[in-house]
């Protein structure tokens, strides 16, 4: 039922994974609600963390509650009829190295949260390297000699949980994107991006565009990932750093030999790796990543005060960058282990993708504690695609100030802590791109 205090009309800065679901949210619960979303460009926006062709769709949490959310999520998805068709049930199989420390601990919480709730059958314990090497390359695949690699192996113990996927996140976009353009009452503004909040003694009326045009509204919704820094002081809470992304072309006979390995991902050593996908091979890494520092106006203040903040440097503002030398070298160094014929292969293209970060990976999803009427939802920690039919409901029952309280709790503006492996990181600080980047050309 709609309740009749919602605002007449919304703005929505940032048409990701957290804007359109929550635009759908608030036509399909409040359909007289004026809701108008805005972006610098039209979703799939090309360098936003939402636009992917591969994402991970699992439920292996340490954490129960993301967990629980994971699978249901999972469940819409594999429900829904437009997303089943870009869905592939591929398995995961987590490993690591097997050595004391929290990513062990990581590893194990996730093996036993995923036991307690799924049928075991379903779960492929793997206790030996060679027995998760023979999970991507068969029974009859002979393990790599270490003396290839030339260091002590990292991918000694794992488990595939079958039930995990991955989805064409690009191509879910777009079918968010359409239904949002379905409802009447959902306007897109998209190519101009916003410059400030417009407030009004202390309250937010809308938005001001770079080109000087005003949007108004009752209510205004942040949600622009890595951008968010720029639009609200989020006080540190959240920063806004990249990691590494490379694709390697494979033949059809590759393709052939590869279609039903799991996605496979090492705690210890962050990387990730796919199956082949329209004739590609995506691996990443879960670096500590790299970071643009730049010097903006303070986005709440005058334009007199100055503050530092990470701003993402992407293939959109930058198009011939390329990785740096010591990222693409952590991925060939896990490639020689695990898949030694891709390890020396050029790479087709690659990528930073950037990530807006919280010290403890949970969502920011919260009223502005200074400026009223103003919402913030960011802080995906590259972690929050798979929620996608569920996280606008979410978003909107905090809007609405009924967002469950142990969901309001963990989604709190200045909420402290560190990730207790929700979106687990290899150890260290984001390095400044200005001193490693490199340039294609």
């Amino acid at each position: 039922m709609e309740q009749a205090n919602f605002p007449e009309s919304v703005v929505i800065v940032g048409a990701g994974i957290f804007g359109l679901s929550t635009a759908l949210a608030i036509a399909r619960r409040h359909p007289t609600t004026r809701v108008t979303v805005i972006d610098r460009l039209t979703p799939p926006v090309e360098d936003g963390t939402s636009a992917e062709m591969t994402r991970c769709i699992r439920a292996d949490y340490a954490d129960p509650i993301y967990a629980r959310l994971a699978a249901e999520s999972q469940m819409l998805i594999e429900a829904d009829p437009d997303l089943r068709r870009h869905y592939f049930k591929s398995g995961m199989t987590f490993a690591c190295d097997g050595k004391p420390g929290r990513f062990l601990d990581i590893w194990k919480r996730g093996l036993e949260n995923v036991k307690m709730r799924q049928d075991p059958t379903t779960i492929v314990e793997m206790n030996t390297p060679e027995e998760v090497f023979k999970s991507i390359h068969g029974p009859a695949a002979e393990l790599v000699p270490e003396s290839e690699f030339g260091r002590e192996r990292q991918w000694n113990i794992g488990y595939c949980n079958l039930n995990d996927a991955f989805i064409d996140a690009t191509e879910s976009v777009r079918i968010y994107y359409q239904r949002c353009l379905a409802e009447p009452s959902i306007a897109f503004r998209c190519g101009t991006p916003v410059s400030r909040i417009n407030k009004s003694n202390g309250v937010a009326v809308g938005v001001i565009l770079e080109d000087g045009n005003v949007i108004n509204a009752e209510t205004t919704l942040i949600a622009t990932g890595a951008w968010s820094n720029s639009l609200v002081d989020l006080e540190g809470l959240m920063y806004s750093s990249a990691i590494e992304v490379a694709w390697l072309k494979v033949t059809e006979d590759e393709t052939e030999r590869w279609k039903n390995m799991p996605i496979t991902t090492n705690m210890s050593t962050g990387f990730n790796i796919f199956p082949p996908y329209n004739c590609e091979i995506k691996c990443l890494r879960r670096s500590p990543g790299y970071c643009n520092t730049v010097t903006i106006p303070h986005p709440e203040e005058d334009d007199s005060k100055m503050i530092e903040i990470s701003l993402p440097r992407t293939m959109v503002t930058n198009p011939t960058d390329i990785i740096p030398a010591e990222a693409e070298d952590a991925l060939r160094d896990n490639l020689r282990e695990l898949m030694p014929s891709l390890a020396n292969r050029e790479f087709d293209r690659t990528k930073l993708c950037w990530l807006s970060q919280t010290p403890t990976a949970d969502f920011i999803i919260a009223p502005h504690p200074r400026i009223r009427k103003l919402h913030v939802a960011t802080g995906g920690s590259g972690h929050a695609w798979k929620f996608l039919p569920i996280i606008g409901n979410m978003v909107l029952d905090s809007m609405e100030g009924q967002l469950h309280s142990e969901l309001m709790e963990k989604w709190a503006w200045g909420r402290q802590g560190k990730d207790g492996g929700n979106a687990p990181r290899v150890d260290g600080k984001a390095k400044e791109l200005q001193y490693v980047v490199r340039s294609k050309s």
